[in-house]
């Protein structure tokens, strides 16, 4: 008899409550051999959604490296790690079968689809869920679904001033007395994932894994304190310290969202506590929001019309002109430079700023006049930071399907707030060859909205 402890939305060691929690289960009286596990779920990282893939190469790729990553760390305590690929809940489900398991131990999901896995398995299994990416992921904090409110400004005044947040654990450690499979008894469980290796890379790059999320947290919070002037810097396009750059590691479970909190507090409490130090935490505390939206609403979201009115889970339909919009959308190659750079920087790189994509979100929804869950649907095909909860909640967000009314930007007005001389644009877009404002001006065949024209008369004005 043996206990699964599945690490796929927690590649990490410090604040690992699976972890944590597996080691218990196995020194009680009834103590069993633990087997860590992680599932490369095939039809996330190969399927198609609306016609396209449903991760690009480089995702596949950061994921690979992180599971890497975790198995060279477990390895370092003789810990194995079972890597699986195929359908979870089959997968799964065959592995217990083998070793005979006789408990479960997951993180809570999020999302639809891991909640239909778990909840397929819980019918076959003893099952034990442990909430480990949330900062209300311990019983006393938690909110209550059917009370939960629609409005982020109505959340975060439940919460606050005196936000409570669930403490972080330590770095896991294990003990002699605790019997973990080993590298050796967990390979020939492996076999099926090997498949995989013509894609992965032949070595970890930054940020994909543990151990970068933690130097750059360190980084960015005590070395840099760049966290001191965030809310001035967080509108920025691009650059090294312009954002915290935690999405990434919180998204892929590499970093423990409640030890950033905790490390914020520390910075507070012995540097300074200032508007930037408070407005990180208000985003991750946004990003708290959408995860128990979703824990709320599940499969809604991925409707039509998402938490508002009728559910509507048939495939966005597209006019010809339309299918141009969007595909020229998802090249960068609109016409509209302030869009265009934006998105070659997501193309390039798997990342993109807040204020990026708030632009671009609203470009093709309310300008383009496409169906916003393309656009979130190309954003988890790409994003480096594909968090289901994040990235649909925004995108309904921003057409006005979530949890506010739409919102609709003056991509002309943004871009002059945001990049006025030009130099984002001028450095994703080369071959523009403006010194000046004017590189915003939208390329001839563009059809202007009617709200842009006063904005496009100030590319040619000269600067006070």
């Amino acid at each position: 008899m043996t206990c699964l402890v599945l690490l796929d939305q927690a590649l990490r060691l410090h604040d690992n409550p699976l972890l944590w929690y597996g080691a218990a289960a196995d020194n009680s009286a009834d103590s069993q051999p633990l087997v860590a596990v992680v599932c490369l779920d095939k039809s996330a990282f190969f399927d198609q959604q609306y016609g396209m893939a449903r991760a690009s190469l480089l995702r596949l790729q950061q994921q690979l490296q992180l599971i890497a990553d975790t198995e060279q760390a477990l390895g370092r305590f003789n810990i194995g790690l079972v890597t699986l690929f195929g359908e979870p809940e089959a997968e799964i489900s065959h592995l217990a079968g083998l070793l005979q398991a006789s408990q479960i131990i997951a993180a809570t999901p999020t999302g639809y689809r891991e909640q239909q896995t778990l909840e397929k398995l819980g019918r076959r299994f003893p099952v034990t869920s442990v909430d480990v990416n949330s900062l209300l992921g311990i019983a006393p904090l938690m909110p209550e679904l059917d009370n939960l409110p629609d409005s982020f400004s109505a959340f975060r005044k439940q919460r606050e001033p005196m936000l409570q947040v669930a403490p972080a654990l330590a770095q896991y450690q294990p003990q002699p007395s605790q019997h973990w499979l080993t590298p050796a008894e967990t390979r020939v469980f492996s076999e099926n994932f090997r498949q995989l290796a013509p894609f992965s890379q032949p070595t970890l790059q930054p940020g994909s894994s543990e151990h970068h999320a933690l130097q750059r947290l360190d980084d960015y919070i005590w070395q840099q304190q760049a966290i001191s002037y965030y809310k001035q810097s967080r509108n920025s396009l691009f650059g090294d310290y312009y954002a915290s750059k935690f999405s990434a590691p919180l998204a892929t479970g590499c970093l423990s969202v409640r030890y950033c909190w905790q490390q914020i507090l520390d910075y507070e409490q012995q540097i300074a506590a200032n508007e930037s130090t408070y407005w990180l935490k208000f985003e991750l505390l946004w990003r708290e929001f959408f995860r128990w939206q979703f824990r709320k609403y599940s499969k809604a979201w991925f409707s039509r019309n998402a938490i508002k009115g009728p559910l509507d889970f048939s495939p966005p339909a597209l006019t010809v002109a339309k299918q141009l919009h969007f595909k020229n959308w998802c090249a960068g190659a609109t016409g509209v430079p302030f869009i265009d750079a934006n998105m070659r920087l997501l193309n390039t790189t798997g990342l993109m700023s807040n204020r990026g994509r708030q632009n671009v979100a609203s470009f093709l929804i309310h300008d383009l006049g496409v169906d916003w869950r393309l656009g979130a649907a190309y954003f988890e095909q790409r994003l480096l930071d594909y968090d289901v909860a994040s990235n649909w909640g925004n995108w309904a967000y921003i057409a006005g399907s979530g949890n506010s009314g739409e919102r609709q930007f003056n991509v002309i007005k943004q871009a002059l707030s945001y990049d006025p001389d030009g130099d984002f644009v001028r450095a994703m877009l080369p071959e523009l060859t403006a010194h000046d404002r004017s590189i915003h001006q939208p390329a001839a065949e563009v059809k202007v909205p009617a709200h842009w024209q006063s904005w496009l008369a100030k590319l040619t004005d000269k600067k006070p």
